[in-house]
């Protein structure tokens, strides 16, 4: 199962997508999280990093993998 997270540059409510998303792939058992962002927003994906390598939820996933050119895409990988 995948979870798909679209943010954009002036989102609010960042932190509560992105922690709503990550316990519902705990919980439901999902391999991977994608997160959309689009491309050249540079402080989004600062925020978005910022937020996952936190100590709580980092212990969550257990690989991240990420877009280095085109769209911005961030992939969250899960052990199951």
């Amino acid at each position: 199962m995948r979870i798909k997270v679209n943010l954009k540059a002036g989102e609010i409510d960042l932190e509560k997508k992105l922690a709503d998303a990550l316990h519902e792939a705990v919980k439901g058992e999902a391999r991977q999280i994608e997160i959309s962002y689009g491309s050249h927003v540079g402080e989004l994906k600062r925020r978005i990093l910022n937020f996952l390598n936190k100590k709580e939820n980092r212990k969550l996933y257990h690989r991240l993998e990420k877009t280095e050119e085109g769209w911005g895409r961030i992939f969250i990988h899960f052990r199951r």
